[in-house]
């Protein structure tokens, strides 16, 4: 993949960048120490390069070095950065191939932080991961979460 003429939807994170495609592929560019292209290496790319092993996606988030995708079916995967547990795998692993968000299905939309991730679900709850310094992820606490907890009272 040499270019990205189909677009539907772009996201930037600090220093990658992502185009959602109409197929529902996804192709990254940019940095890529953390593996935030999601191609399966950590080298640097000038051009657009395909995520691996990625079902066909329907929207995309950024952070500061991690990438998210919503595929059919509702299933949410990010890539990149862990740092802080921003994957949502239950882990501080970097991951340079898309990974499943731990216990998250159904879910209709989705927000990259810094260094943290946010996604709703279609029964309406919502629940955020990663660092939590501030108090962001919205459970109560500012304690990091690596794993989706549910913000406190909320439900779209």
């Amino acid at each position: 993949m040499s270019g990205v003429s189909d677009a539907i939807a772009v996201v930037a994170g600090f220093n990658h960048t992502c185009a959602l495609r109409a197929s529902g592929g996804v192709a990254c560019w940019g940095a890529n120490e953390h593996g935030q292209l999601g191609d399966g290496t950590n080298t640097n790319s000038a051009v657009p390069v395909g995520v691996a092993a990625l079902p066909p996606a329907v929207a995309l988030a950024a952070g500061y070095n991690h990438t998210c995708a919503i595929v059919i079916g509702g299933q949410l995967r990010c890539w990149g950065w862990n740092a802080a547990g921003q994957l949502g795998d239950g882990t501080n692993a970097d991951s340079a191939v898309p990974i499943v968000v731990g216990a998250l299905d159904r879910v209709t939309a989705m927000a990259g932080g810094a260094f943290h991730t946010c996604a709703a679900a279609s029964d309406g709850a919502v629940t955020c991961w990663g660092s939590n310094d501030s108090g962001q992820l919205g459970d109560g606490t500012n304690t990091d979460r690596a794993a989706p907890a549910r913000v406190a009272g909320v439900v779209l």
